[in-house]
């Protein structure tokens, strides 16, 4: 008959501490949602960012400009109604000058100034559109000379003109193709269409326009963003060439830097970049990592995010990066964005803009909000990650063991032997990661445990008897340990890629165990006694590193030492024995592991 009654307590903590002294970017305020009204959006935006901090917003799909403050609170807005001079048609790319000045790109109809006995032709060109600092309208700026007709007749489309007669309307090209625009300290416009930079001057006066690719460009310019510093130079993102080319205010090609990759000054897909106040330059490319933080925490049956991986726990954090260059395009330093694991809203976020501080703009596309992260150089950093797990149990067991076929007068009612165990047990974990970049990482850990256990026995049986005379042999053994152990790790990832993934680890650790173990008799008349103590230690470190995705490299070398002592009195006080023992030795292992 075995009785067996268990009590356990857990207590677990999971502590965000972090600490950090490398600049990185930390959520400031949102705004923004879905809809119609004030300080709502519609699904295509565009970015702009005035001298003060102020952050404008084209909302395509709505027809109109929104302008914020620094802080995300609303300030006014420009709606196309009937009386204005102007009509937004498809309006998207925007620019703010140094004068707050406002700079919309968008379509609009011109006439061709030719006679023609027929109806009225009108070419449909892009144009851009110029706001005064209070959003009042100046004019609109065809990017080029669309008085003359420049199509033939035969691209042309039904239409209506301005007294409702009947007109033809030439487009100038897809009017669904995207347009990039910025403008410089004198108030010119530099708009990038179809691989081309037309620029014109603060009041919209053709000035020049050249091709992007230019002797020394290489292949095709794909461009995607673009921006112009202080000295009136315009820099290219090209995201099919991973690179940023640069160009005069004249239209002369000058440079070009990045390449392929994801090390420091390459690029995967750029698709953003801003000219900064400090005279450098910040471009953001499509590069994420995940990094995964090992945690000996129990799962939550409730958990959205469960995985399973061979009894650890994975929690998860995503990195994307913004690289700084001079603006002679030499690189200088690697921002790293840390989103909060295990929120997987963070999974889409669309960075759309940065403004010349270099405080970032992640647009969430399903509630339409846009979040600000400002720079920061934090003792706080949440790229230090801190686990710390407290358990204590205490175990009871009764064991009562009774031989139903033996003839004493305690049959059913008296047990032949009873045995009581009590074991508690307090555990402590803690666990210390510090993510230095994409690639490194950093780990502390600390495991303390300590068994407290006594063991009561009880025997109804006749007392032991022998030579030396008769002796109840009920005792109680009494354990205590401690281990404590500590472990360092360091981890490099040598290759990111899903298909090639490779990485170096190096770990030294020591450990300490230290027991008492205590065995006596509970009669008086009984003077048995077993003492047993131990100190053991040991010590190891080791390197794994990835041959290639299949086959590891193992090294391994532990020291194991300690000593113990152990003292018996036999039942009649005698000093049975003593004893020493001492242990040391070293093991070294080198070995290969691999699938085929």
């Amino acid at each position: 008959m075995v009785n067996l009654k268990n009590l356990t307590l857990c207590l677990l903590f999971l502590l965000p501490l972090h600490i950090n002294a490398a600049p990185e970017f930390e959520f400031v305020s949102e705004f923004g949602g879905k809809g119609e009204g004030e300080a709502q959006f519609a699904e295509t935006l565009f970015m702009a960012f005035g001298p003060d901090g102020a952050i404008y917003v084209a909302d395509t799909d709505n027809f109109r400009i929104q302008k914020f403050n620094e802080r995300g609170g609303f300030v006014f807005d420009i709606q196309m109604e009937t009386e204005n001079e102007f009509r937004f048609i498809n309006p998207t790319a925007i620019a703010i000058g140094t004068d707050s000045s406002i700079y919309v790109m968008d379509w609009m109809f011109i006439q061709i100034s030719e006679p023609s006995p027929g109806p009225k032709i009108f070419n449909y060109g892009p144009c851009v559109h110029k706001f005064d600092a209070q959003g009042v309208f100046i004019a609109s700026y065809p990017i080029q000379d669309f008085s003359q007709k420049i199509a033939t007749l035969a691209a042309a489309a039904p239409g209506l003109d301005a007294e409702g007669n009947y007109a033809r309307i030439i487009p100038q090209g897809d009017t669904k193709r995207a347009f990039l625009l910025a403008v410089d300290t004198s108030g010119s416009l530099y708009i990038c269409d179809d691989g081309v930079i037309y620029k014109l001057s603060s009041t919209g006066e053709p000035v020049s326009h050249y091709p992007l690719a230019q002797p020394g460009t290489g292949h095709l310019v794909h461009p995607v963003d673009m921006t112009v510093d202080t000295a009136r130079n315009l820099y290219v993102v090209d995201e099919k060439g991973h690179r940023v080319l640069k160009y005069s205010a004249e239209g002369k090609f000058l440079q070009v830097f990045g390449a392929y990759g994801d090390a420091a000054g390459q690029f995967i897909a750029p698709f953003r970049i801003a000219a900064l106040t400090d005279g450098t330059l910040l471009v953001a490319d499509t590069a994420k990592y995940l990094k995964d933080f090992a945690s000996t925490l129990p799962k939550r049956l409730d958990d959205p995010t469960r995985r399973y991986t061979g009894g650890t726990q994975l929690f998860r954090y995503r990195l994307r990066r913004i690289q700084r260059f001079t603006t002679d395009g030499a690189y200088t330093q690697k921002l790293l964005i840390p989103f909060r694991r295990e929120v997987e809203t963070d999974v889409a976020l669309q960075l759309k803009g940065i403004d010349r501080s270099g405080n970032l703009y992640y647009l969430n596309p399903t509630a339409l909000l846009l979040r600000k992260y400002t720079p920061t150089t934090p003792l706080i950093s949440s790229m230090f990650q801190t686990e710390l797990k407290l358990r204590y149990t205490r175990d009871l067991q009764d064991i009562e063991i009774d031989n139903q076929d033996d003839l004493d007068a305690g049959l059913y009612t008296k047990s032949d032997f009873d045995e009581q165990i009590i074991q508690d047990t307090a555990y402590a974990n803690l666990m210390l990661s510090y993510d230095f970049n994409e690639s490194f990482r950093l780990a502390l850990s600390n495991r303390l445990t300590y068994v407290r256990m006594t063991d009561t026995s009880y025997y109804r049986a006749r007392d032991f008897e022998d030579f030396r005379g008769s002796f109840n042999q009920d005792d109680r053994a009494t354990e205590n340990s401690w281990d404590d152990r500590i472990q360092v790790d360091f981890t490099w990832i040598r290759d990111h890629s899903l298909y090639n993934y490779r990485e170096a680890r190096a770990f030294a650790y020591f450990s300490i165990l230290h027991l008492d173990f205590i065995n006596e008799a509970l009669n008086p008349a009984n003077f048995r006694f077993f003492d047993f103590n131990a100190d053991l230690s040991d010590w190891g470190a080791g390197v794994r590193y990835d041959l290639s995705r299949t086959f590891r490299l193992n090294f391994e070398i532990t020291h194991f030492f300690g000593k113990n002592r152990y003292t018996y009195i036999d039942e009649t006080g005698v000093l049975y024995a003593t004893g020493f023992q001492q242990a040391d030795f070293i093991r070294a292992a080198l070995f290969i592991n691999g699938v085929f």
